[in-house]
């Protein structure tokens, strides 16, 4: 006879909230290596820890306010009666110094893995199922990957830019997004792009070959244009309205930030728009200086804040 199993007792634990990041430059999901954790807005005295699963999704469990929740089934029944949900603020610090800590503020709990929403304008509006991680400017560069490094320096108010942003684009596809730190200094870390295309090897004084042959420099003479577009907003705060005091910054606001204007000069007359990237050779941007000797900023790529037109 086949023994029979009595269920006396089910005990199920819902998580309010479980999370999924990834790097930006590599595209692959970062499963260990993080700090992260949780509070109720205005309260981060009541931080909890959220721990990586086997699988690196994070999740949090027994969050200030939230216990009593995380009884129950988690059938639609579960989510349909819960009471109203709660601001929690989440931060996120890379141990490894790989990543750019930052936090942003969402409402707790949330069904299933928490899908980001972008705040950079798209066409359409998309959501992602992992947090974006940005490289952070101590970060070394893994064989094969393409880097753009700067120190950022806010020319109109004499401090370096913190928290600005940088996007990187080839033939107008974004390949590139990154944020600088408190210091200004930034690093956008991104594989190559494919390589430019070559001409057909079909001179008229010589024979048609079949198939056309492809002549043209090899991939250690590849050169790339690269479009740039800076954000950053110095004079506005983050909304606050929780007034919570994080030691990281809003990701959120760090990608809302109004367009700026990047300066090929010094002496800011010339904007910079566009750079060239060899492949294999590290792309370090400054403002060129006309000033004899050089200056304590010579080293430095200028930004300030676009003129809002009256």
């Amino acid at each position: 006879m086949t023994p029979k199993i009595l269920v006396l007792e089910r005990f199920s634990t819902v998580v309010p909230l479980a999370l999924r990041f990834h790097d930006t430059a590599s595209g692959e999901f970062v499963r260990d290596g993080l700090s992260v954790s949780a509070y109720p807005a205005g309260k981060s005295e009541s931080r909890t820890p959220a721990v990586a699963n086997r699988t690196g999704v994070y999740v949090l469990h027994h969050a200030a306010g939230l216990r009593a929740i995380e009884t129950g089934m988690g059938d639609e029944s579960y989510w349909n009666t819960l009471p109203p949900k709660k601001d929690f603020v989440i931060e996120v610090n890379d141990e490894q110094r790989r990543f750019q800590p930052f936090h942003f503020t969402e409402a707790l709990p949330i069904r299933g893995i928490y899908k980001w929403t972008s705040p950079v304008p798209a066409s359409p509006p998309s959501s992602s199922n992992s947090i974006p991680l940005y490289s952070a400017p101590t970060r070394s560069a893994p064989s094969g990957m393409a880097v753009i490094r700067a120190d950022l320096w806010d020319k109109q108010n004499d401090v370096a830019a913190a928290w600005a942003v940088l996007e990187g684009f080839v033939d107008d596809e974004l390949v590139v997004r990154g944020m600088s730190d408190e210091e200004g200094k930034i690093a956008l870390l991104f594989p190559y792009p494919a390589p430019r295309p070559f001409a057909v090897n079909s001179p008229p004084q010589s024979p048609v070959t079949s198939p056309p042959a492809a002549s043209g420099p090899p991939l250690a003479q590849q050169e790339w244009p690269v479009r740039l577009r800076a954000l950053y907003s110095p004079d506005q705060s983050p909304p606050d309205p929780f007034e919570t005091k994080a030691a990281t910054q809003d990701l959120r606001f760090t990608l809302s930030q109004a367009e700026a204007i990047i300066w090929a000069d010094a002496d800011g007359t010339q904007p910079l728009t566009e750079v060239s990237l060899l492949y294999g050779q590290e792309k370090i941007l400054r403002s060129t200086s006309t000033t004899s000797p050089p200056s304590s900023r010579s080293s430095v790529l200028f930004i300030t804040p676009a003129v809002s037109p009256p």
